[in-house]
């Protein structure tokens, strides 16, 4: 027999964030079905081994106190540049790598080429308009 309960609501159970009304429906249905108390009872041991914070083993890379070591480095060698020149420099990094960045970023290249044809087109745009607002005030003074 296949149970066609949502096994959600057994997570949202031990979380205790159901409904009161989902609560008690889904604490009599545990009275009943088997496979839900089976499929309770090992989520409980699974969230309890997650719990467990002393069984997590992290290993570091070797390379790790290398670049420690060489970031130090940089950071605490005294610089030959003024510190405006400094700043300066690491915009221009930042700004070349954002637009590196940017290269991979979806529909980034075709917005960019529309925006450099808008720029194009601002020119003219802003002629006609500028003789427009010539025309205007023309008229207006004209009144």
């Amino acid at each position: 027999m296949t149970c066609k309960l949502d096994k959600l609501l057994l997570q949202d159970l031990l979380d205790d964030t159901l409904d009161p009304i989902e609560k008690l429906f889904v604490d009599e249905h545990l009275k009943i079905c088997p496979e839900c108390r089976k499929e309770l009872n090992e989520l409980k041991l699974l969230f309890w081994d997650l719990s467990d914070k002393s069984t997590y083993e992290i290993e570091l890379p070797p390379e790790l106190d290398q670049l420690k070591g060489i970031l130090l480095e940089q950071v605490s060698e005294p610089s030959s540049q003024s510190s405006f020149t400094a700043l300066v420099e690491i915009q221009r990094k930042n700004i070349r790598s954002a637009s590196r960045f940017l290269d991979y970023v979806p529909g980034v290249k075709a917005s960019n080429n529309l925006a450099k044809e808008s720029l194009k087109a601002t020119p003219s745009a802003l002629k006609l308009v500028s003789k427009g607002l010539l025309k205007s005030t023309k008229l207006l003074k004209a009144k």
